[in-house]
């Protein structure tokens, strides 16, 4: 059964990945999760920059990499895949700052939270080589966090309405 739900999955990847062609993305303002696959064709050293702007001051990362074996020989696989976060934009004039950067190893998913952005344009470079004898399919997801006054402010407003019902209840 897990093998069924893994080459179901597999397929779901490489459908979803196979309109992605560019090497360089704008994801636009992220106000909510964001995510991205994409699958690499065989035998290609490749490195893929998305653009993103983000509101707050921090942001969830999750990045992964589809493994898919049959028979013994590696269908969708990276010999090397590393994921970094830079602040400013891809392809401008201006210095960019790596935050982070991690490889991506065997069959894990590696998730990491970046908490001292500011508001403002970031991108991620994804690279590496394909080894699996189809290429290899990555995915990864940004999921802005929402800044601590946004949260008091849906606390505040849960409270009121908390306070309206009790109010109606006892009338």
């Amino acid at each position: 059964m897990n093998f069924l739900k893994t080459l179901l999955a597999s397929v779901a990847f490489i459908a979803a990945a196979s309109s992605a062609h560019a090497d360089v993305v704008d994801l636009g303002n992220l106000t909510e999760t964001t995510d991205v696959i994409k699958t690499v064709k065989k035998n290609t050293t490749f490195t893929d920059s998305y653009n993103f702007v983000l509101d707050g001051n921090a942001a969830d990362f999750a990045v992964s990499k589809l493994v898919l074996t049959a028979n013994g020989v590696d269908r969708f696989n990276f010999s090397s895949l590393t994921f970094t976060v830079f602040s400013g934009i891809f392809g401008d004039a201006v210095a960019d700052t790596q935050l982070y950067t991690t490889s991506i190893p065997g069959l894990e998913q590696v998730e990491f939270s970046l908490t001292n952005l500011v508001a403002g344009s970031y991108y991620v470079q994804v690279a590496g080589k394909t080894s699996g004898a189809s290429g290899g399919t990555y995915s990864f997801s940004i999921t802005p966090v929402p800044e601590p006054s946004s949260v008091a402010m849906l606390l505040v407003g849960f409270a009121a309405l908390g306070a309206v019902a009790r109010r109606r209840k006892s009338l």
